[in-house]
């Protein structure tokens, strides 16, 4: 056991209660249950059609059948599918008898059941609203308990929200396979769970910890060379086999065997009953895609149960059919006091000695920037519609139909938070299937704010302005005469940002909604050659719009300030050499950030505050994964192994410093060789002119960083390392899912140290020693770790293969050729300070106010009909 969890576990032993086991036979609930991943290798269209509609067709009949018989029904988006598109009224009828009868619960009862470590907290309450109020409005009904089986660890934040949400006990089961040896020969496995050091004890959860058979049945006999317990086989994809005879089918029950398969359940029932304090014990019956044939499982188990009862003196075991909720209403009926777990979560995961899953904090990072844009974007259109229709609704827009697109957007939204699809666990096809739901609700979504935004200001054209209207996609031709642009800040206080439009005309003037010139800055675009990059100060109050005429100037007249680039030389990769430093700046009122010519590579901060320079450096480096099965322990989705230190990913390195009016911008563009043609990894680091007053304090205080990364070479894991002076003594915080900060120690375990001192970073994570705190602020999910004093790496896109069959098999080998552009906010500066401004400037970064442009098609003519939705605000 590593030495991290021993005081953790001391908590847990500290308040046993001694000899609280029952004398008699051991009480086992039998607790039948399907897990049914909402994606994962198949895509939602494909499970259905294979096994998931026929779990609840065939479920519902059996539980209908036989009064004994029970079954936990634990993801939403399956069943209401099954609800709305396949169930008959016989059925739904069935369905209500059974729920009212407590022969069918609903459990967790989300949307889905979503990952605990890169999910944020306001998506978490998104798919559970999603689901629960599915539960409700039809059944009237609540779940009253949690069954978080399969994430790949467990955060802290979770037994809060279910506190919250009303649960009244909490099942988990992935947490590090050490932690959980210990604690079962402990018998620590149940506790009640404080999630939050603030809320204490006013929000706190029973907990059970499932024991190391995890959430499925065990699957050997020992007297047959058939999996156990699984009479249903294996489901099969694309399409059921019609003569219904599955792979893997379990060996039945028959009075010949059923001693063999009554001692086999009784044996591994007792091995666990030593791991708890009580005589009552949770035998789960099912796995992965489980009861798609219910009557051949009940079949098959009910003479078993019979058996096993008719000699329970014998035995010393009983059994019966149970839900969750009948296992933990009979544990709470003993009255046994708890040991409490404090303010721990259980993060990392490691299933076994090199097999940390720290990998998926990272994988996919493109998903996870996506998912994180369609969350905002639906916070945004939500409170735009809101306002819309309050006090009454007023204009053109149709409110059933924005419903029906915000809702659509609730469900991408809520689906992608699945524990196999925001992860980046997922096959290829399916995650095409997360990018497709989110990108067709997040234009139903921009179609409303638009329409909102031009009903609001009573935009009408005449027909003659609409002949000469010219509709233009991003990038398109003809080019069009001007811009308008909307901007709505979806915050409810007074934001002052710099809004960002590409446009494709080197001197423009920019004026507001009453015709006066707006503090701006042009520069050449980053993105695309021929086109500019036009900066706008905007100061937006809460939920409120500002309104921008961008008009193409002659030289003759007033134009909009063309920034100025400096390029320096490439540089190779070095230590600088020089005593006396060539340093370049870029400054505002709170820092001065200083680079160094002779290498291009930053330098060091100074911050006002504290009147402090922190010396400090950027670069990107690579883990090298192992693709060799046969050469030792792989990287994949899941999982990160580190068999040696990340080395330099660059060769050459050149910056330009682009000065303006508005903001400074240094770019380092990092090249793998002297004579590659393309850079692989670039830095564009953006500081405001802004004074540190405060209403710009936010603005002033922040350096944005945003980064390109890709594509990488085959089996490379790449990370920014930012290197400073601060001793941190490899003590690291980063937050869970956006809630609350967990203090992360550096723990020197016997094996794959550095991939088990990776921790999820959802929004923020920061190092500090007694003088200065360096804050990173992200708009996604990242890995992030202190792998040394005064180091922060953050794990920003991964690309791997691997010759493991299972990965092979399900196409999990995360093959990812794109190029990710993430985004980071960094903050400097006294505790006092970085304290206060935290929270605030993570719920600026996360929801950025809205860019809506309509192009004009000649000056003086608005083109009414159709925006263009423009995302980028700051970088």
């Amino acid at each position: 056991m590593g030495p991290r969890w021993l005081p953790l576990l001391g908590q847990l032993l500290l308040l046993q209660p001694p000899g609280s086991r029952a004398a008699g036979p051991i009480r086992v609930f039998v607790v039948p249950h399907s897990h049914m991943d909402v994606g994962w290798v198949y895509t939602v269209q494909e499970s259905m059609r294979a096994y998931a509609a026929n779990v609840y067709t065939s479920v519902v009949a059996e539980l209908t059948s036989r009064p004994q018989r029970r079954f936990i029904a634990v993801e939403q988006e399956f069943f209401r599918l099954w609800w709305t598109s396949v169930a008959s009224e016989k059925q739904k009828h069935q369905v209500h008898q059974l729920l009212k009868k407590g022969h069918l619960e609903f459990v967790l009862g989300g949307q889905v059941m979503h990952d605990e470590a890169v999910t944020h907290l306001d998506d978490q309450i998104l798919q559970l609203t999603e689901g629960h109020g599915f539960l409700y409005e039809t059944f009237g009904i609540r779940p009253q308990f949690s069954w978080h089986v399969d994430p790949f660890g467990a955060s802290a934040t979770t037994p809060t929200l279910f506190a919250l949400a009303g649960f009244n006990a909490h099942l988990i089961s992935r947490i590090d396979y050490d932690l959980k040896e210990a604690m079962q020969e402990a018998q620590g496995l149940q506790f009640v769970w404080r999630g939050s050091k603030s809320l204490s004890a006013q929000q706190q959860i029973f907990t059970h910890v499932m024991d190391q058979f995890s959430y499925c049945t065990p699957s050997q006999l020992s007297f047959s060379n058939r999996s156990g317990f699984y009479w249903n086989g294996v489901a099969v994809f694309p399409e059921p086999p019609p003569d219904g005879v599955y792979p893997n089918m379990s060996e039945p029950v028959t009075p010949a065997n059923i001693d063999l398969y009554a001692k086999e359940l009784v044996a591994n029932v007792k091995q666990r009953a030593a791991w708890f304090q009580t005589p009552y014990i949770l035998w789960p019956w099912g796995c992965d895609k489980q009861f798609f044939n219910a009557s051949v499982q009940f079949a098959n188990m009910d003479p078993l149960l019979d058996h096993i009862n008719s000699r329970s003196q014998e035995l010393g075991v009983s059994v019966e059919y149970a839900t969750l909720g009948d296992y933990f209403r009979a544990l709470h009926a003993l009255n046994i006091s708890w040991a409490v777990y404090n303010h721990h979560d259980f993060l990392p995961y490691s299933s076994e000695p090199f097999a940390a899953w720290t990998g998926f904090y990272t994988s996919r990072s493109m998903l996870k920037g996506m998912a994180r844009r369609a969350s905002a974007l639906l916070y945004a259109g939500e409170s735009m519609f809101t306002r819309y229709m309050w006090p009454v609704p007023h204009g053109a827009l149709d409110p059933t139909w924005a419903l029906q697109q915000l809702q659509q957007l609730r469900w991408a939204v809520s689906e992608v938070q699945h524990h196999d699809a925001i992860t980046g666990t997922e096959s290829p096809k399916v995650r095409d299937m997360y990018m497709e739901h989110l990108a067709t609700g997040m234009q139903g979504v921009r179609k409303i704010m638009s329409s909102i935004v031009l009903d609001k200001f009573q935009l009408r054209m005449t027909a003659r302005a609409a002949e000469s209207e010219v509709w233009s996609e991003p990038g398109s031709n003809p080019r069009p005469d001007g811009y308008s642009a909307s901007v709505y800040n979806p915050l409810a206080w007074t934001v002052t940002t710099i809004v960002t439009l590409t446009i494709h005309f080197p001197r423009v003037s920019v004026t507001d909604e009453m015709g006066h010139p707006v503090p701006a800055q042009i520069q050449n675009s980053t993105k695309d050659l021929s086109a500019y990059d036009l900066l706008i100060l905007s100061v937006i109050p809460g939920l409120s719009y500002r309104h921008y005429r961008v008009m193409p100037t002659t030289e003759a007249q007033e134009a909009t300030t063309m920034a100025t680039t400096l390029r320096f030389k490439s540089k190779l990769r070095r230590h600088s050499s020089s005593q006396k430093k060539r340093l370049v700046t870029m400054a505002n009122d709170c820092y001065t950030v200083q680079f160094d010519q002779d290498t291009n590579l930053m330098h060091s901060i100074w911050e006002r505050e504290s009147n402090r320079t922190v010396p400090l450096t950027q670069e990107f480096l690579e883990y090298h994964a192992n693709g060799d099965v046969h050469q030792g322990p792989i990287s994949d989705n899941y999982k990160f192994t580190a068999n040696k230190t990340a080395v330099p990913a660059w060769k050459t390195v050149v910056m330009e410093i682009v000065r303006g009016k508005l903001v400074t911008e240094v770019r380092q563009y990092f090249y793998r060789n002297t004579t590659a043609q393309n850079y692989t990894f670039a830095i564009h680091s953006r500081l405001a002119h802004v004074s540190s007053d405060p209403d710009q304090e936010l603005l002033c205080h922040r350096i944005e960083q945003k980064y390109r990364v890709g594509p990488l070479e085959l089996n490379r894991e790449a990370i920014l390392r930012t290197s400073s002076d601060i001793n941190n003594q490899k003590l690291i915080y980063s937050d869970n899912n956006g809630y609350q900060m967990q203090r992360r120690p550096y723990q020197a375990f016997v094996n794959n140290v550095i991939a088990r001192n990776y921790f999820p970073m959802v929004q923020s994570a920061f190092i500090e020693d007694n003088k200065s705190r360096l804050v990173l602020l992200s708009e996604r999910a990242h890995g992030v770790s202190s792998q040394d004093n005064g180091q922060v790496e953050v794990m920003l896109h991964r690309r791997l293969w691997n010759n493991l069959t299972w990965n092979l098999n399900y196409n999990l080998t995360l093959n990812d050729t794109s190029i990710v552009s993430p985004m980071l906010w960094l903050l400097l500066g006294p505790h006092s300070v970085t304290t206060a401004l935290r929270p605030r400037m993570g719920l600026a970064l996360q929801h950025r106010p809205i860019v809506l442009v309509r192009e004009l098609a000649s000056k003086g003519v608005p083109m009414a009909r159709r925006y263009r939705f423009c995302p980028r605000t700051s970088l």
